[in-house]
């Protein structure tokens, strides 16, 4: 959903993390400026602090995206009651590009400005007088373009540690969105120990990816111990105990970002060696009827799983 086109005249969307969070930011961004203390942003309270702030909008978590709904008490599109841009408050906007890369700026006639990158949204204050610009221009659109253009160039872009985003900002804390990490970990565990042939492999370690925005957590096949058999039940565990988090890294060769910045899952890992040395031969014994049992409760069969148990997951 584009939150700075006020032609867009739904009433409901699904936004992804970034387009929520970036609701949260756009509020704390005003709070600043007041000079006011900003809402923590807690993932797991999104929603509510949303509702609060937006209250003719419900929001509610739905397949890992937010639904948001204007409420049948009020009129207008969506945008109107949630967006970067208001009917109220006169705005000019502008595409920049930097190489092979645009990017939609926005400003706004009360000082804000927006930066829109596919779904990342940023903000800053700028000092332009918008009404002067159209007149100076005589409401021709390409000189109002160039005009803003060149100040963000010249202007905004040198303010800024990056044009597009701050990666300290843009971090997230790893959680679980479903389930719990000592029950993903608890399985992984049991994974391992009933791992055929698992003893040739205690000098290597299991990794397992965090979700980040818009991809799914997943068992790592390169560099480290995967089979077709442990990634089928770390899918298993994963339906139920879904962790999600990362970090931006600096990459020189980064897709979709200027900066050189990319997106880092956080990593889970356990090594064979201490995951056998830490269990005891009870608990191994124990192991496989324990994960039977497991996956009885679920609707699959062991079987199924052990016949993978030959193939190596594919690099």
């Amino acid at each position: 959903m584009d939150l700075t086109d006020l032609n867009q005249k739904d009433r409901e969307a699904k936004l992804s993390h970034a387009e929520a969070l970036a609701l949260l930011r756009f509020f704390n961004f005003q709070r600043e400026r007041h000079g006011e203390a900003p809402i923590p942003e807690d993932y797991n309270r999104l929603c509510e602090r949303l509702s609060v702030i937006y209250s003719d909008v419900t929001f509610k978590l739905s397949e890992h995206r937010v639904v948001a709904r204007a409420k049948r008490s009020v009129s207008g599109s969506l945008v109107e009651h949630i967006g970067f841009v208001s009917s109220r408050i006169p705005h000019l906007a502008t595409t920049v590009s930097f190489d092979f890369e645009s990017i939609h700026v926005v400003f706004r006639s009360d000082g804000i400005g927006i930066i829109k990158e596919d779904s990342w949204y940023e903000f800053f204050e700028h000092d332009l007088d918008l009404e002067k610009i159209r007149l100076e221009s005589e409401g021709d659109e390409e000189t109002i373009n160039d005009r803003l253009h060149d100040y963000f160039h010249d202007v905004v872009g040198p303010q800024m540690e990056d044009p597009f985003f701050d990666p300290a900002s843009e971090d997230c804390e790893l959680y679980f969105e479903t389930g719990s990490e000592a029950e993903l970990e608890r399985l992984m565990k049991l994974f391992i120990l009933t791992e055929p042939g698992i003893e040739m492999h205690d000098d290597e370690e299991v990794r397992l990816y965090a979700a980040v925005d818009g991809a799914d957590p997943y068992l790592e096949n390169d560099d480290c111990y995967c089979s077709e058999r442990l990634d089928g039940l770390a899918a298993v565990a994963l339906a139920e105990n879904r962790p999600v988090g990362w970090t931006w890294q600096y990459n020189d060769g980064a897709c979709n970002r200027r900066s050189g910045y990319n997106e880092c899952a956080e990593c889970l890992a356990w090594n064979i060696g201490e995951v056998l040395e830490e269990s005891s031969a009870r608990e191994r014994m124990a192991a496989r009827r324990e994960l039977r049992n497991y996956l009885i409760a679920r609707g699959h069969d062991l079987a199924q799983f052990d016949e993978l148990v030959e193939r190596k997951c594919a690099v």
